[in-house]
This record gives C-alpha cells, structure tokens and sequence, in this order.
C-alpha cells in the first residue's frame, strides 16, 4: 500500500513535489481509506490540470524509479541507468541528478522508505528505512560507493558492497543475493506497483493474463466488468498462436522492463460476441473483431485484466489518462470500484490523470484524492498541489469552481489573437 511518492529535478519537476496517499483530516467517505495495520491510506487519487503541466510527468516519474530500479540486476558497468532526465531549464538542475522516494506497506505488513538519487551513469544517494514504532530504523545508507549498514546487520550486508557496482541499486543487489532484510521492500517496488502509459502499454500484460486463463475465470470478470459497463458483449474468444522465430526483429519489453524472448512474438484474435434480436423476436449471436468495437469498450477490455489483478493482489495501479475513450460515467464507475469495500477487499490503490471534471465532485472524493498540477509560466517548472490545501465549504461545487480557476490548474486561452 502506498503511503508517499516524492519527486525532485524529474522532467518538468524542479522542486521536490509530493503526492501523499496519507489521509487528512477529512472525515468524509471513510468508505474511501485503505488500511494495514496502523497506517491509513486513500485509495483513490485523481490528478488534473491544463495541457503540458506536467500530470504526464508525475506519471513518469513513477515509471523511471520503479523500472530502474527493476533493471538494476540485469544492468553491466558499461549501461546507464534508464530514465534519470533531470529539469532542463536551468543550468544547475540541468547538470543535478534526479531524486525520487516510496514510502509504503509491503506485504510483510511493515511501513518502508526507500528512496534514491542517480542521474544516468550511478547512483550518487540510496536508502532504506524501516518503521516498527514512530521511529525509523535503517537498512541501510548510501553515499556514492559508501555504505552504512545496521550494526546488527552489518556483518551480513558488507559481503554485499563488492556485487554493487556504481550504476546499480543495492535494493536491488542485496535481494537478488538473498537478503531478506531487503527483500520485502524490493519486492513491493516489483510486483505491488505498475504503471501504464503510452510508454508501458496495457495490452501486452493483458494478453498475458488472457493466455493463462485457463479456468476461464478472466473471461467471466471481464463479460461481467463490460455488462455492468451497460456494454452489450455476452461473449468473449481469445485465440493467441506463437509466431516462433518468424519475426526476429521485433523486441517487446513487459512491466519489469525485461525484453520479450526471440520467439514469444503471438498472433492474436480477439472476437467479442453479441446477441441481437431481430424483428421476428428471434435471437441470434454475431462476433466482431475487437477492433471493429468502439475505443471505449477496447479500453475497458484491455483494462479488465489489469484491474482482476489489481483487486485480487491488493496492488497499486498508477494510470496517465483513465478517461481515454470512456464515457464519463465508466470513469466514476471505475473509480467507485475502488472505493467500494466488497469489490476492493485487498486495499488496491488507483493514482491517475485525467481532463474528466465530472468527477470533481465531493460526493466522490475526499478533498485530499483530488490533486492539480500547474505550469509555472516563468520557470517552466511543475507544482503539484491538492484540493485540500484550499479552504472549501462541504456542500461546495468542485467542478464549477474548477473550471472558473479557483484552484488554478487550467489552460488560459488566447483567441483573440487569431492564429
């Protein structure tokens, strides 16, 4: 579960911004708290703001501190670390590294704090914390190729420094030899969180999941999901034939970053069945190809896969643009599964973007689940801010008050200039 996720000098991100998943002093919808022990958590939130302000970038920055640290152990000396692209609209921070930290619950049921700074050729500070009381204990500390370990661990830890190299993560070094003093966090970080955007698609983790679907258990969730959608498909049929070695040029990575083996490369056949009603009164079924089926059920197919996961492993999904191709009324639908305790039985957590203003609302959110990010017009640099920092009235029209500026985050237009 996800507690904190800060960024700094990412991108647009110049100065450090955060997008706490802690609970505030709200009391509305309790409905919409996730918790693990001690430690609350929201399950849902949700970030707008105008055209290249850097919602895209929040999403990304997500992607290149998870999948470095994924790739760490498959990376030689001679590699870079993927992803370290600091602000560059500015001199300092143009040569500075970037800087990015998790704080969560693992599924030992103990808060964590990992966090890393690295540009493109090493990892310059890294560190990870962990919390049994208030305090924190440490794992370890980093500092370029100096290491400080726990006393008690010491001993264990040092065996690790000579296997680490520079452009790697010790996270990742000491799990992958077997510590299990790390391997709780590390493991969070490469299988509790994923992240889908243009760059990491969702189709080819969804195949998967639908090739592996031996019981049929993912095809039942998935008519369910599009007849609850109010999508008239009663039938699905999935066919995936190997290629072989036929198209050896193509390479393919999945969520670990991990290139898709010569050979794996699939045909896939997606047909979607619905049964229609003639005149006559009688019945008859006819299939599509997904690709005849309109953006926003394709959408909502490939998503399927991805949320049966979500909810059954308690997982984090982070998503740039939920609202591409749905109706406004599927985005509050997807949402409200998250909030609603006997779908999300396992605490799964949804971070996304979106332009979709219907659902600023607070009959849906809590005031710290909605988050904007702003431009500034001088520096070019990202703010990421929540709706919990202003002061608004309980019965108070978000949606209106947003589209007016009261919480800035919008585009302002020019027309009167021509073009």
């Amino acid at each position: 579960m996800l507690l904190q996720f800060k960024v700094k000098n990412f991108q647009s991100i110049k100065d450090e911004a955060i997008l706490s998943m802690v609970p505030s002093t709200d009391r509305s919808h309790p409905e919409n708290l996730a918790q693990e022990g001690n430690r609350e958590a929201i399950k849902a939130a949700a970030i707008y703001g105008a055209n290249a302000a850097g919602k895209s970038a929040v999403i990304r920055a997500f992607v290149a501190a998870i999948m470095a640290v994924r790739t760490s152990d498959t990376r030689n000396i001679t590699q870079k670390i993927p992803g370290m692209v600091p602000f560059k609209f500015d001199e300092e921070t143009a040569k500075a590294p970037c800087s990015f930290e998790f704080f969560f619950v693992a599924n030992d049921g103990i808060p964590y704090r990992y966090g890393f700074t690295a540009d493109s050729d090493r990892v310059q500070e890294e560190y990870l914390y962990f919390y049994t009381s208030a305090r924190a204990s440490r794992v370890f500390e980093r500092t370029g190729d100096d290491f400080d370990f726990n006393q008690a661990s010491k001993s264990t830890f040092s065996e690790y420094e000579g296997k680490n190299t520079s452009n790697k993560f010790f996270l990742a070094t000491a799990t992958n030899w077997g510590n299990a003093k790390t391997a709780p966090a590390y493991q969070w970080l490469a299988n509790a969180i994923d992240v889908y955007n243009p760059e990491l698609a969702i189709q080819p983790t969804a195949l998967q999941a639908f090739e592996q679907d031996e019981q049929g258990e993912l095809k039942q969730f998935t008519l369910s999901l599009l007849r609850q959608a109010d999508i008239n498909i009663d039938d699905i049929q999935v066919d995936i034939t190997p290629l072989g070695n036929q198209t050896k040029e193509i390479v393919f990575t999945d969520q670990a970053g991990n290139p898709v083996p010569q050979g794996q490369v699939k045909a896939v056949h997606i047909h979607a069945g619905h049964h229609v009603q003639s005149q006559s009164g009688e019945g008859a079924q006819f299939f599509l190809d997904l690709n005849e089926e309109s953006l926003g059920t394709r959408q909502l197919f490939w998503l399927s896969p991805i949320l049966k996961e979500v909810f059954e492993k308690g997982k984090t999904m982070v998503i740039d643009e939920l609202d591409r191709s749905l109706h406004p009324f599927l985005v509050q639908f997807l949402v409200e599964l998250f909030h609603t305790p006997e779908v999300n039985k396992n605490n799964a957590q949804l971070i996304f973007t979106t332009h979709d203003t219907t659902l600023l609302s607070l009959d849906t959110f809590r005031r710290d689940q909605i988050y904007f990010v702003e431009k500034d017009p001088h520096t070019a640099a990202t703010e990421l801010y929540s709706l919990d920092e202003f002061s608004v009235r309980k019965n108070e029209n978000i949606e209106k008050g947003y589209l007016l500026g009261r919480y800035g985050a919008i585009p302002y237009l020019r027309p009167e200039g021509g073009i």
